[in-house]
């Protein structure tokens, strides 16, 4: 059995493994990325260079659907 992990969840992993860490880093709640986790790991498209900026990875990783 793979499991992959979520954008949210390699976002995470990018910045040191803490979520308060990324929430800061893109300007949102530690509460909003426990929701996001809750709600699957998908990024919300409308921080995309945020997103991109904190973690340093690409675009197409942080949404592959956009791939």
């Amino acid at each position: 059995m793979v499991f992959s992990q979520t954008p949210l969840q390699i976002a995470i992993n990018a910045v040191g493994g803490k979520q308060k860490t990324l929430a800061q880093l893109v300007g949102l709640t530690p509460q909003a990325i426990t929701n996001l986790k809750k709600r699957g790991g998908n990024l919300p498209k409308t921080k995309m260079n945020e997103f991109r900026k904190a973690t340093g990875l690409p675009l197409e990783v942080l949404y592959p659907d956009l791939a």
